[in-house]
């Protein structure tokens, strides 16, 4: 089974703002994002802390990125982190996903990046 590149990656976690409806941290909605790793952004938006300013890394992000991350409250993450797409995840490129990723000094995910090296490709007859 081929592994996920985005547990090799981390980039979008540390290029940008996870900014996400207030009521989705854990003191509105029980089992959502916990609110002692938020920081308010506006009256009805919260952030993750450490996605802010000019080097954002998320605080929920372990690990070294471009070698072994995860996210700290995968289970819980907000809505922003659920709907981010890495490139080639649904057949797609993300341009997001490549420019967190060349920031950081990796290449664009390729489609072959998701799949197993063991299944055998043939072509469509």
């Amino acid at each position: 089974m081929k592994s996920n590149p985005c547990l090799l990656c981390g980039a979008c976690c540390a290029y940008y703002r996870a900014s996400f409806y207030w009521a989705e941290a854990d003191d509105a909605t029980p089992g959502g994002v916990p609110v002692n790793l938020t920081q308010q952004l506006t009256p009805m938006r919260r952030a993750m802390i450490g996605t802010l300013g000019s080097k954002p890394r998320c605080i929920a992000l372990q690990g070294e990125i471009g070698v072994s991350v995860h996210c700290s409250i995968y289970p819980q993450r907000a809505s922003v982190c659920r709907a981010f797409d890495a490139s080639w995840i649904k057949d797609v490129p993300n341009e997001r996903c490549d420019k967190a990723r060349l920031t950081h000094g990796l290449l664009p995910l390729r489609p072959e990046d998701w799949r197993d090296p063991d299944d055998e490709f043939r072509p469509a007859a």
